[in-house]
């Protein structure tokens, strides 16, 4: 005689909770990496007045000359071997944002900055921009990149910076060119992405400070 048993659902022996840290479990197993970029706020920091500008400068957006790297790429966290935490730019535009923060740190210098085109990187382009102006700028983003690596409860932060700087005076067609090459380390307790801005953002008021000493 053939035995029949009834179907039994055997989720009806798992709560809620239970099912919950199943699915954490598995994840963490399984090593995923945490979904989609982190976003960071780089700025020059803003001074308590507002400087009086009488000079005039002229900003180039900068050029992102970086090989196999995102527009907006800014660096990542490992977390295991095979997660990590991804950070970017909001605008997805790393060179968009350091023209924005250089022309934040030339307004805070004196200058009214306008955005021109891009021109020779010569003494002879020099001359080629608008006469008014008493400087001209712009940069090559040569290697721009945040390392960082979980340790327990530290995060062990390496930022890599290669910029190549290029100040102009246009009355003296002169050209000078600054390449700027950093690696700074810090380690930081119980890691957060503000952590993290606010050490790229130091560095970044760091090299504008020595890469233009405008007198």
């Amino acid at each position: 005689m053939k035995q029949t048993f009834p179907c039994v659902n055997l989720f009806t022996f798992v709560s809620a909770g239970q099912m919950i840290g199943l699915v954490i479990a598995a994840l963490l197993v399984s090593g995923c990496a945490v979904s989609g970029p982190k976003y960071l706020d780089l700025y020059y920091p803003a001074a308590a007045t507002s400087p009086e500008r009488t000079r005039s400068a002229g900003l180039t957006r900068f050029t992102d000359k970086r090989i196999n790297a995102a527009k907006g790429h800014v660096g990542y966290r490992q977390l295991s071997e095979h997660s990590r935490e991804i950070f970017a730019v909001p605008n997805q535009d790393l060179a968009s944002t350091l023209t924005r923060v250089s022309r934040s740190f030339l307004e805070q210098k004196g200058f009214n900055v306008s955005m021109i085109p891009a021109w020779p990187i010569t003494a002879q382009g020099v001359s080629t921009t608008p006469p008014h102006l008493t400087r001209v700028f712009t940069a090559d983003i040569n290697r721009f990149e945040c390392r960082a690596e979980k340790n327990s409860l530290l995060t062990d932060m390496t930022l890599i910076i290669d910029l190549t700087f290029y100040l102009g005076i246009p009355d003296k067609k002169q050209l000078t060119i600054i390449p700027i090459v950093l690696t700074l380390t810090r380690t930081e307790w119980h890691f957060t992405r503000k952590k993290l801005e606010t050490f790229i953002n130091q560095s970044l008021e760091e090299i504008l400070h020595k890469a233009l000493p405008l007198t």
